[in-house]
């Protein structure tokens, strides 16, 4: 199966949205974080802002490197990662960084 390349017209709208893809991505991760930290709402709707235009990109990214079969799969699962990841970040960093009262292990004391 030969995979039509790119033609040199679309060569920079590939390039754009790429970067725009990773740039956009980031900027989610952040805003979601920020949002989440600060408990400002319109962090988190900016957030998903990001992310819808993201998809955007991907979209554009997909159809005009003619994806399909299982690079049009990896292009929703990469887009699909990058929505979710920040949110099971967030919850891993969450339950690991509660304030725990209950200290099994003292410093300075015998552990058996």
């Amino acid at each position: 199966m030969l995979i039509e390349p790119v033609a040199l017209s679309d060569f920079f709208l590939s390039f754009f949205t790429a970067a725009l893809i990773i740039l956009l991505a980031t900027l989610y991760a952040a805003l979601f974080a920020w949002g989440k930290a600060s408990g400002r709402r319109s962090l988190g709707i900016a957030a998903w802002l990001c992310y819808l235009v993201l998809l955007v990109c991907v979209a554009i990214f997909s159809y005009v490197n003619h994806f399909s079969g299982y690079w049009l799969a990896l292009s929703l699962l990469m887009a699909l990662g990058y929505g979710w990841m920040p949110r099971f970040i967030w919850r891993l960093c969450a339950a690991t960084h509660q304030p725990d009262h209950h200290h099994p292990h003292q410093p300075g004391g015998h552990h058996d």
